[in-house]
């Protein structure tokens, strides 16, 4: 595993979001050279730690999961190729390595003890909410993942099975909450770039992770047998229960979303507005899944997704075609500062939804469906029962979550829309390759012939619609 903490002039690199430094000239300048400082300052690690996230959970992760369910589509170059499933371990060099090294799971744990040692339990609360957000969608991405042994002195860590690390960020995520809720420390202040260090929205946030972590897991314990067992692990018990209980107290409202921050200034814009406007122009559009489900429903957010083409129409592309399609709205989620929502309102509504349809409480399902769609600006449903209840629920969510990862994971899950395969493939991806420089350099990672198409959590691929095998 690489290692590395990330220096001073590494945050800079990173993101340019950092205070001039203090006057050299004076104090512990003349004792050190400021231009080659040997230790980060707390602030300087969160300062990374921010811009790696924002980077991970937004860029080129979300570009292929959005691809891949069909939110999007590849339509030229590199993407059009990549959307048609044509991937190798490369792909995600970068992105694996960005879970450990600067600005990831390091600096992460660097920046909790720093904090440990300050009694500041505000920064250690912060900084594991964020530990447990990145390692609980890797392993949702991967699998079995290097974690119980990813910091320290072992070149080599051992992958820890799915279902533990799940485990083990249930248990960081309770931990967070009571450090936060311990009120000890001034923590990142307004140097917190998602909520300005208030610990109420990040015990929030930290509640609707549990639940969506916990919902990862719904359909392996439906499924009974050595799943179930999986899942119980991951769960501490019944997954539908355990994420009814922590989305109760997750995120109380839209104004409490977890987002990241984004300028107009060249190097810190929407990630999205950066790939489609000034690196890949034309690589990526509008997927026609999506687009013709929000025109059937007659949906206001395909116009705030969503730009008409020239012709004035609303234009999605097939996965993996050429074609001129709409791109995102500039003066909506294209736009430059637009701030990308990580965890959302809309999003716990839905899990509790789910939650109480699949436990037997359909009309407090429809409430949380009702909550979730007013939230966004759209009308309550009426009477609404049975399966058309819980389709209603996943097609609301592959929605509401557009350009998140965790569309991919809740469709992987419940296989709402029904979506056709890429042309030449018979299934959709269910999971990612590790790394190859991972590999390469850690002999615990397998090659990518001897790894299964799918996760523990997601044991069953989504059926191929009728008419299309």
């Amino acid at each position: 595993m690489k290692q590395r903490i990330l220096t001073a002039a590494g945050v800079l690199a990173l993101g340019g979001w950092l205070a001039a430094c203090d006057d050299f000239l004076s104090g512990p300048g003349l004792d050190t050279d400021p231009n080659r400082p040997s230790q980060a300052t707390i602030a300087q690690l969160y300062q990374g730690v921010q811009v790696n996230s924002f980077v991970w959970f937004t860029g080129d992760l979300a570009r292929v999961a959005s691809m891949w369910n069909q939110l999007m589509a590849g339509t030229g170059r590199q993407q059009q190729t990549r959307d048609l499933y044509e991937v190798t371990e490369v792909d995600f060099d970068f992105d694996f390595s960005r879970i450990y090294t600067g600005g990831g799971l390091i600096d992460l744990r660097e920046i909790q003890r720093l904090a440990g040692e300050s009694g500041d339990r505000t920064y250690a609360g912060i900084a594991k909410v964020w530990e447990a957000y990145k390692i609980g969608m890797a392993a949702s991405l991967w699998g079995d993942i290097p974690y119980s042994e990813a910091v320290g002195e072992n070149p080599k860590p051992v992958l820890d099975d799915q279902a533990a690390v799940y485990a083990a960020v249930q248990t960081l995520l309770n931990n967070a909450i009571a450090d936060l809720q311990a009120a000890a420390g001034a923590g990142p202040g307004v140097l917190d770039q998602v909520y300005g260090g208030d610990r109420t929205k990040w015990i929030q946030a930290a509640n609707t992770l549990k639940a969506r972590f916990y919902m990862h897991w719904v359909e392996a314990q439906l499924a009974g047998g050595a799943s179930a067992t999986r899942a119980a692990t991951a769960c501490g018990g019944n997954c539908l229960t355990a994420a009814r209980t922590a989305a109760l107290s997750g995120i109380s409202s839209a104004a409490n979303d977890m987002r990241t921050f984004h300028t107009t200034t060249a190097g810190e814009q929407n990630l999205w507005f950066q790939f489609m406007n000034i690196a890949r122009q034309g690589d990526i559009a509008a997927g026609e899944r999506l687009v013709e489900l929000l025109k059937d429903r007659s949906d206001p957010r395909l116009e705030e997704y969503f730009a008409p083409v020239g012709s004035g129409q609303y234009i999605g592309a097939p996965p993996g075609t050429e074609l001129t399609a709409s791109q995102l709205n500039p003066a909506g989620r294209g736009a430059a500062d637009f701030r990308q929502p990580l965890v959302t309102y809309a999003e716990n509504q839905l899990i509790l939804a789910e939650a109480n349809y699949r436990l037997g409480a359909e009309g407090t399902a429809l409430t949380h469906l009702n909550n979730a769609r007013t939230s966004e600006g759209l009308a309550a449903l009426g009477a609404l029962t049975g399966p058309a209840l819980l389709t209603e629920i996943a097609l609301e969510k592959y929605i509401a979550l557009f350009q998140n990862i965790e569309a991919w994971n809740d469709h992987k899950r419940l296989c709402e829309p029904a979506l056709t395969p890429a042309a030449g493939a018979a299934v959709l991806p269910g999971r990612l390759f590790y790394g190859e420089d991972e590999r390469n350099t850690n002999p615990n990672i397998p090659s990518p012939g001897s790894i299964t198409d799918r996760n523990d959590n997601d044991p069953n691929p989504c059926p191929v619609p009728p008419g299309d095998s």
